[in-house]
């Protein structure tokens, strides 16, 4: 008891130092575990303590911040009534804590598409090179829950978006202008040239991330975004996702091949 009041006052005290406040009704507790924890939770992650509200971690000096399965931090965007990640998914494992099984050559990811199960990679097999800022690439099946055991890639209180949610952020930006532009990072840096009309305005941060095809083949790394959506087509191999390009402003919802490998970008439930 004594070392858990010591722990308590040292987190307030911390806290006070930075000016802010925390207001206590019923129990609290503190922990550095990964595990999901009550709500009520705090944690220190080595640079700013979080609490859980029970279905996200909220930074007590930063906004808001939402952890996925590997223990990743990701801010939020508000687009609309949407809610989404600022950044590409990059989690190896679901939100349970199981892993999704990660290709490391061609050979894995040629496997997961002729079994038609669930597979993750990072663009070249170079996840040092390619995690930040792109994410990684997951094929279909890792995301079906019919197929991958019910689990969800997404952060709790998140999801992949279907079709209609794509078409909702498409409809929203392009009242505005081109959807894409408001989408893209700006600049040569990293997409392309001309990565036409790319003026973020919306904070969505949107990175050429590239594909990876069902044979295990990369390609479109600075030139196009892929984003996964969980509907598929019926009676055929395909299923939608949302594309952004560097050679015009559209925000294109369109199909194709369920083994490809995408990104994905969460949106809050």
């Amino acid at each position: 008891m004594k070392q858990y009041f010591s722990l308590l006052l040292l987190c307030l005290l911390l806290l006070s130092s930075t000016a802010q406040s925390v207001e206590i009704d019923g129990s609290l507790s503190i922990t550095n575990s990964n595990e999901l924890p009550i709500p009520g939770t705090l944690r220190w992650t080595g640079s700013d303590f979080e609490g859980w509200t029970g279905s996200e971690w909220v930074s007590l000096t930063a906004g808001n911040k939402v952890q996925d399965g590997s223990g990743n931090s990701y801010s939020t965007v508000k687009i609309g009534n949407q809610i989404w990640l600022d950044e590409n998914l990059r989690t190896t494992k679901y939100n349970d804590g199981s892993d999704i099984p990660l290709a490391e050559d061609v050979t894995d990811w040629q496997s997961f598409t002729n079994g038609q199960s669930p597979g993750m990679c990072f663009y070249d097999d170079d996840r040092s090179a390619n995690e930040f800022p792109y994410g990684a690439l997951y094929n279909f099946y890792s995301i079906d829950t019919l197929v991958n055991g019910n689990k969800n890639v997404c952060p709790v209180g998140f999801h992949v978006p279907d079709q209609a949610e794509l078409d909702s952020l498409k409809s929203e930006l392009d009242a505005i202008a081109s959807a894409g532009g408001l989408l893209k990072i700006p600049g040569t840096t990293y997409w392309d040239s001309p990565n036409t009309d790319a003026n973020n305005a919306v904070g969505f941060d949107a990175y050429p991330a590239g594909r990876r095809g069902p044979s295990g083949t990369f390609a479109g790394k600075g030139r196009n975004n892929y984003l996964r959506s969980i509907s598929e087509v019926n009676s055929t191999p395909n299923a939608f996702y949302g594309l952004l390009s560097y050679d015009n402003a559209d925000f294109i919802v369109q199909t194709w091949n369920r083994g490809i490998g995408m990104s994905v970008r969460c949106l809050r439930d």
